[in-house]
């Protein structure tokens, strides 16, 4: 690949006809006179200086062709380091969504959120995740630690063993409190339309990803006109929400006033929302532990034990695990499930 690179920046590249066609003939090396003429004539329409002699050796049209394929390859590479796959299909959400349209019941799924700066847990979750072979995955958020390239490249490295699709929801710890951080977040994934709020369809059940950063802990503007439209025009039985930032936090929470709450009046607008389209569960992360809670028939629950600091104490959520959701024809069954591959809590959703 380096040779590969370092041809285009040599001198020669610059030539914009005559690149791939030089002649290193030597006068000495031709036997004839008629032979040194035909040489010189070669060289003279070779020289980047002089262009191309139409007149002389190849046609045009060879040369057009030449360097077309030199641009196309050279266009090739820059696209290869630009958009590098470092983690096979998990960046393309949009491709992610057409594959899993056409599941059926009975199927299965997991969810895991606030995996930054716990790779070695993340990857260990992962692992007990696809060796159960779901159907698809969820992360909540807070894939990274902060926003960069960098970061992002690690966290590609570390998912690569995720072979099935993959749909994550934005993250405070993803796009930072920068137009910049977004900017990066939406060149890591190949998302519908390049928003950071999207929905899907599968199996009989409607998924609601949302974007809670954007409104830094609301649902407002665009967003909440989609959500409106999505929600109220969805016929399926089962509605489930996906973002980051919770609306209802455990009393002893460290979250408290940094999450869905920080706006009392919004979040309650929002559940009201989530009542009026019976939405049936809505799943957060951003809290470093796991907690489920029913409000006016709603499950509320919370992962964020991928890997990132634990927050909480083990007797009250504070353990890593994710969540495993077996969808059926007339129920969902949810277990939550440690480290070690204990189950530490299930619930059924009807």
């Amino acid at each position: 690949m380096k040779n590969f690179l370092s041809y285009f920046k040599r001198e020669n590249w610059m030539d914009p006809v005559g690149n791939s066609c030089r002649c290193d003939l030597k006068a000495s090396e031709i036997s004839n006179s008629a032979g040194k003429k035909r040489a010189f004539a070669a060289v003279k329409w070779l020289s980047p200086r002089r262009g191309l002699r139409r007149s002389l050796g190849r046609p045009r049209r060879w040369d057009l062709i030449c360097n077309a394929v030199k641009i196309l390859l050279l266009l090739g590479v820059t696209l290869l380091v630009s958009f590098p796959s470092h983690a096979g299909s998990i960046r393309e959400v949009s491709r992610s969504i057409q594959q899993v349209q056409s599941i059926e019941p009975p199927f299965q799924f997991a969810i895991i959120g606030d995996s930054r700066d716990g790779e070695k847990v993340y990857s260990r979750l992962t692992q007990k995740i696809l060796d159960r072979k779901p159907a698809f995955m969820m992360h909540l958020g807070d894939m990274i630690p902060k926003p960069g390239e960098k970061e992002w490249k690690v966290f590609f490295e570390i998912s690569k063993p995720i072979s099935v699709p993959f749909f994550p929801v934005v993250g405070n710890r993803d796009v930072g409190t920068t137009r910049l951080g977004d900017e990066i977040y939406r060149k890591q994934f190949l998302l519908p339309e390049g928003r950071t709020y999207y929905a899907f369809r599968a199996g009989g059940t409607l998924f609601v990803i949302l974007d809670s950063e954007k409104g830094k802990g609301r649902i407002i503007n665009e967003q909440w006109s989609w959500l409106e439209d999505v929600l109220s025009s969805s016929k399926e039985a089962f509605k489930f929400v996906f973002l980051h930032r919770p609306l209802f936090l455990p009393l002893d929470s460290l979250k408290t006033g940094r999450a869905m709450d920080k706006y009392p009046l919004e979040r309650d607008n929002l559940h009201r929302l989530f009542l009026r389209s019976k939405v049936k569960g809505v799943f957060a992360g951003d809290d470093h532990r796991f907690d489920r809670r029913e409000k006016d028939g709603i499950l509320y629950l919370i992962s964020g034990g991928g890997g990132a600091p634990l927050t909480a104490l083990s007797d009250r959520g504070g353990y890593f695990h994710y969540v495993w959701i077996s969808v059926l024809k007339d129920r969902i069954e949810g277990e939550v499930v440690d480290l070690e591959g204990s189950i530490q809590d299930k619930f059924v959703i009807e």
